[in-house]
This record gives C-alpha cells, structure tokens and sequence, in this order.
C-alpha cells in the first residue's frame, strides 16, 4: 500500500529556520543605515597645465557625484580632493557602482582635448570597509610650494610606497572625525599647517605617477571588462580525462534528442 502523504512529508523540525552568514552582514548594514557595501577608491593623477582656475576641478565632481546618484541609487560620496601645485590626491567612499563610474570617467578623461587631469595612477580600492572615516565630500586647495620630484627610492616597493600613502590618508581622516564638527572646516582649510605629517609628500606622489607598477584606470578596466577565459591544464593533454570525456557524451545525446 502506498505511504500515505504524512509519512513521506518531511518532520518540520528538520526544516527549523537557521541564521545564514549574509542574514548577518545585512543586519549589520541596516544597523549602520547602509543601503550597499561601503568601498574606498584612491587614486593620484596631474593637473593640466591648462588649469588656471584650480576650484574647476572641485564643480567638476560635484556635477559628476550628481549624474552617478541619478544612475546608482546607494551610497552616497564621502571623502577628501587634496590639490597640490602640480598633483591631486583623491580619496572617495562609496559603492562600488559610483566607484566604477568614477575610474571610467577617468579613463575617458585622457581622450578629451583639455582634460582636467592627466596620468591618473590607482593606489586601492577597498572593498567592504567598515565604517567611513570622512562624513561628506570636501575639496581643499594646498597652499604650499611646488615639489621639485627628487625622491629618490629606498628599499620600498611601489606597494609599499602606495600602502605608505593610504595610510597617510587614513590618519587624516581619523584626525578630521575626532575634530569637533565647528573646527572642522578651519581644519581643512589649513591642513598643511594644522598637521603637515597627515599630508603626502609631493615628490612621493610625483614618483609613484612614473611607476609602471601600478594600474591607470583604462589597465583596471581591461581586466574588469574582459571575460574570464581560463584555460586548464587538462584542456591540454590527451587522451581527454574519463570525466571530461563522459559529460562531453552526455551532452552530445542531449543534443541529439
């Protein structure tokens, strides 16, 4: 006699509802009020030559951050454009969509007539970090000499030259979050006399910039973009391994049918 549908119905106690790892990590986010993972992206790169007006570059993101927000709903733009003499240095927290808008534009920069920046070099780009270290966006002029690049390389790699300058960056966004909220625009203002050590050096920057080891963001997105082909080993030998051999037939008579 058949079984009757209680018996093969599953004990319900087995089903007991469990708490996943990504159950987690959105409760986590919704605790911080964060509709997507939070990402940091730094990247250093020239100003033209052709910039006079240097605060151009500061209305230039601002309508930028405006478009992606149209296009990404998510995490909104924090973080901090430092603009030397000759260089910027630029630190962007975000998701990963913005973050992506940001490196294409990038890219698409360099075929312009004058373009605003020129050689941009990435030096990270953080995934999931778990807080944001600068609460808006802010854009500061450095009123300080231009570098003459003469630094000279120790015994550091442009890794560890590049991990150097994170770092800086990161110590200035811890100092500008323990400063009181009515301090913090003086702070920004005078960085480079408030604290000199939190800023990175011209000719560092300069010298990284010449540095074939670290990707611009045309080599970021050619790897992005590319689909992942991966040729393994067994591909290339003969005769083709049993189990390659036997799904390849099983396939074959799908086909057929």
């Amino acid at each position: 006699m058949a079984a009757s549908l209680q018996e093969i119905e599953p004990d319900s106690t087995v089903y007991e509802s469990r708490t996943s790892y990504l159950n987690l990590l959105e409760e986590k986010q919704r605790a911080l009020n964060k509709k997507q993972l939070l990402h940091r992206f730094v990247y250093i790169a020239r100003l033209s030559p052709d910039l006079v007006e240097k605060h151009e570059l500061e209305s230039y993101y601002d309508n930028l951050f405006i478009k992606l927000k149209q296009t990404h709903q998510g995490e909104d733009v924090s973080g901090i454009l430092l603009i030397y003499p000759s260089y910027v240095v630029h630190l962007i927290e975000s998701s990963i969509e913005v973050i992506r808008g940001i490196i294409r534009d990038l890219s698409g920069m360099a075929k312009k007539v004058n373009p605003l920046l020129m050689d941009p070099k990435i030096l990270i780009i953080s995934r999931d970090a778990p807080t944001r270290l600068y609460q808006q966006w802010t854009s500061r002029v450095l009123n300080i000499t231009a570098g003459r690049e003469e630094y000279e390389q120790g015994k550091e790699t442009a890794e560890q030259l590049a991990v150097e300058c994170v770092t800086t960056l990161l110590k200035l966004g811890q100092f500008l979050l323990k400063t009181p909220k009515f301090n913090v625009k003086t702070s920004t203002e005078n960085l480079h006399d408030v604290v000199p050590d939190l800023l990175i050096p011209q000719d560092l920057i300069g010298f990284l910039l010449k540095r074939p080891e670290l990707d611009t963001p045309s080599q970021y997105l050619k790897r992005y973009d590319q689909p992942v082909d991966v040729t393994l080993d067994s591909e290339l030998v003969w005769p083709i391994p049993g189990s390659i051999a036997f799904n390849q037939i099983a396939i074959d008579s799908i086909a057929v049918l």
